[in-house]
């Protein structure tokens, strides 16, 4: 009898520790979006470092000479120039006393050999205290490639907000 209970008790945990690694916690693909290991790998990667507020590893989810293209700036070229707006975000967040979570829906992918793009919708959530203060939506088009190391890795980002919905009861 004990040794079935500690079989179950096993079995529930690899199954409660399976679900909650899986892609809708992260990753949604919309209907017709083919699932691309590699490439959805990054956007895991990408999660687990805001949620761990780890500039570091997001940065290096970038290619060396990747471009980013933040709304209402120039572009930053390379890892070296992309760095400080994740360090600086990140460092604001803790010094907030903040946690978050990121998320991306993925409407429109294309992969071909060493190239790919996704074009799609992320949804940040901000918490403080284990209450959620809100999320925020933008829209963003990212360009992967398949380095020399086999890696895959960002070349291109860019982003901008989406515009809040307006109350159905406004003009």
């Amino acid at each position: 009898m004990k040794k079935l209970f500690l079989f179950n008790s096993l079995i529930l945990l690899l199954a409660v520790s399976a679900f909650s690694q899986t892609p809708e916690n992260f990753l949604k693909l919309e209907n017709g979006v083919a699932a691309h290991k590699e490439i959805d790998a990054i956007y895991r990667q990408f999660s687990e470092a805001y949620r761990t507020l780890d500039f570091e590893k997001v940065t290096n989810l970038y290619a060396a000479d990747a471009s980013y293209l933040p709304p209402d700036s120039e572009i930053l070229k390379g890892r070296g120039q992309i760095r400080p707006t994740f360090q600086s975000f990140f460092d604001w967040v803790k010094k907030e006393g903040r946690t978050m979570t990121i998320s991306f829906r993925i409407f429109q992918r294309r992969v071909e050999k060493n190239l790919g793009y996704d074009v799609g919708i992320y949804t940040i959530t901000q918490f403080k205290d284990g209450k959620n203060l809100g999320s925020g939506e933008g829209k963003f088009i990212v360009v992967a490639v398949k380095e020399k190391d086999g890696k895959w890795r960002f070349q291109v980002d860019g982003y901008n907000n989406l515009k809040p919905e307006k109350p159905k009861d406004s003009k």
